[in-house]
């Protein structure tokens, strides 16, 4: 009789290849239950296989535990696919210091002054500390004139939170309003920012800096204003900075803190092409958007053009004078570009043109992404996102468009190769867009519970309303926060989207006079995760600060009998489902905070 063999018998590679084949993280949790032997396998290897395996495009520092790793990336997929979070607005409280002068400030005044509120520019990063639960975020957005930072701290499910805020002495609202933001990595206590205003200030900072002093290097402009900008952060080289300057100047800066004046390494001009005969066009074309796709090369966002992408290359001599490549909004085989349905002979040939506002490469962890930043995502004036590849002779290898809305896209943000969201220029709208075309590597519904109910709706691309569809729950902040709390029917562009990373749970988004965070996990999950939130009942100061949550509203983008989807307070749900540790069966899968219309 042949002896029998179980699997502890069986070599680690041969248990790595079965691990690759588990579809969840509770089939891998099981599987080190067998026996000690195979329990110690899982603690060591297993988890770390079914990260890569059913997450390739959600990387993070491998010194961590990969175990609290499978749990965050496995609650963060399951808050996806059933749209589950809570929004909040974000604003300087609690401790604030002010600068220059390091003044502690008891509550913080939003700008007033302008006939419309403020566009927030936003950045944000995260440090992991030796254990996956040790975590620092610093998020920085604008208010005005204002930069507000906040820097948080997680360490075993308790925060702490600082805020800083910095405001020129001689800034005047909408003058030197802050049109572009970054955040620099900083190694000590102190926290470094690039902003460039409207009225041509292009500066680098620290807070805080020494006695209340703010130290300061300006980069010089000319005064012309700052439109959009992009860094690049290097660990073997100077940061580098990428401006455009009015209309139609690009400037390449390197970063030196220790400099108190820096001119441009390199300059040019991008103007229309010289055999353009349009002299409207010609007036109108300018730089909307830079964006640093690799340490060699750079995307420039320009419109209206039937060419609005230029390519540039980075060289030891800085800029390219001429672009190595211009993208157009189709290609010879496949029109991708909104046109009009009949158009007549002379018209059929005629390129079509737009701008192009956000540029974002997709992920180095991204499998179809190069990590040369060959890959990357734009957004338009005609509301589609397209998906470029450097790699390719195409101008464009996929679209992503809207049948229900045809807004503007003013802002994107992958989340590794899975979605990308988009910020758009009318109603508030966030939408999500599924960029695998039905493929998934996880999905919570192999886990065989009481929850497997088809999510028919999950599976679509959404949009989402970034205002409460109901401001009962606002208004008792609004004298505390400023008017625009209790303005339940503003309606506004996205003008910025942030997250710290592609497993992180928040996201961030800027709309006219506010900031939102968006925090995805289930309001009844009463065991989130530590890594990032706080048990999962309300805090009675959350209530007392009026900061329980927004509700707001979506809907999916299917063309015709558009169901409107709204979200039940989260007192409301927990009252509803009692403190049950499950998912019960909700409509279509998704989270028991969403419910069909407006509710009673």
């Amino acid at each position: 009789m042949a002896p029998t063999t179980t699997l502890t018998d069986l070599p680690p590679e041969l248990l790595l290849d079965i691990t690759s084949y588990l579809p969840t993280a509770r089939s891998v949790s099981q599987f080190g239950k067998a026996s000690k032997n195979l329990h110690a396998f899982v603690e060591k290897d297993a988890w770390q296989t079914f990260n890569r395996t059913r997450f390739p495009s959600l990387q993070y520092d491998g010194h961590v535990s990969h175990k609290d790793a499978a749990r965050t990336l496995t609650t963060l997929s399951i808050a996806w696919e059933r749209r589950a979070f809570t929004a909040r607005y974000v604003e300087p409280n609690g401790e604030i210091h002010a600068y220059p002068g390091d003044k502690r400030v008891e509550r913080w005044k939003r700008p007033k002054g302008q006939t419309i509120g403020f566009t927030p520019q936003l950045d944000v990063y995260e440090d992991v500390g030796s254990r996956w639960r040790h975590r620092d975020e610093t998020l920085a957005f604008s208010a005005g004139a204002e930069v507000c930072v906040r820097k948080k701290s997680r360490r075993n499910g308790k925060e702490s939170v600082k805020w800083m805020t910095y405001r020129p002495l001689s800034a005047y609202e909408g003058r030197d309003d802050v049109t572009t933001l970054h955040l620099l990595r900083s190694e000590d206590e102190s926290q470094r920012l690039v902003t460039g205003t409207a009225n041509g200030d292009l500066r680098l900072f620290s807070l805080p800096g020494t006695a209340g002093d703010v130290p300061m290097t300006f980069f010089t402009t000319q005064g012309l204003p700052v439109r959009s900008s992009t860094l690049l952060q290097q660990s073997s080289s100077a940061p580098l900075l990428a401006a455009s300057l009015g209309d139609t100047r690009l400037s390449l800066y390197t970063v030196d803190s220790s400099q108190s004046k820096i001119a441009p390494s390199s300059s040019i001009e991008i103007h229309p092409p010289p055999m353009s005969n349009d002299e409207k066009r010609k007036r109108l074309q300018r730089i909307w958007s830079t964006q640093f796709l690799s340490p060699q090369k750079l995307a420039v966002g320009i419109g209206p053009s039937d060419q609005p992408i230029h390519i540039y290359d980075l060289t030891s001599l800085g800029l390219s004078r001429d672009a190595s490549r211009k993208l157009g909004l189709q290609n010879n085989d496949l029109e991708l570009a909104r046109l009009d349905l009949s158009p007549s002979a002379a018209e059929a040939s005629k390129k079509p043109s737009t701008s192009i506002y956000p540029i974002k490469p997709l992920p180095p962890s991204s499998t179809g992404s190069g990590s040369d930043g060959s890959v990357f995502l734009s957004g338009a004036y005609d509301s589609t996102i397209r998906l470029h590849d450097l790699r390719s002779n195409r101008d464009v290898e996929q679209s992503y468009t809207d049948p229900t809305d045809d807004s503007a896209i003013y802002s994107l943000l992958p989340q590794g190769q899975e979605q990308v969201v988009a910020g758009t220029s009318r109603h508030s709208l966030l939408k999500v867009f599924d960029l695998r075309l039905g493929a998934k590597c996880y999905t919570y519904l192999d886990t065989g519970t009481n929850t497997a109910v088809e999510p028919e709706t999950a599976k679509r691309d959404w949009n989402m309303f970034l205002k409460p569809h109901n401001t009962s729950n606002t208004s008792s902040a609004a004298g505390r926060r400023g008017s625009y709390y209790s303005r339940g029917s503003h309606e506004s562009s996205v003008y910025s989207l942030a997250s710290s990373s592609p497993s992180s749970p928040f996201l961030y988004a800027g709309v006219e006079n506010a900031v939102l965070e968006l925090g995805f996990t289930s309001a009844l999950d009463r065991h989130q995760d530590p890594a990032f939130f706080q048990p999962w009942y309300v805090s009675r100061k959350e209530r007392r600060d009026g900061n329980e949550g927004l509700d707001l509203a979506m809907y999916d983008q299917t063309a015709g009998n558009v169901r409107l989807f709204t979200q039940r307070s989260v007192g409301e749900t927990r009252r509803s489902n009692g403190s049950t540790l499950d998912f019960p069966p909700t409509v279509e899968g998704l989270d028991e905070r969403w419910r069909v219309g407006s509710g009673p």
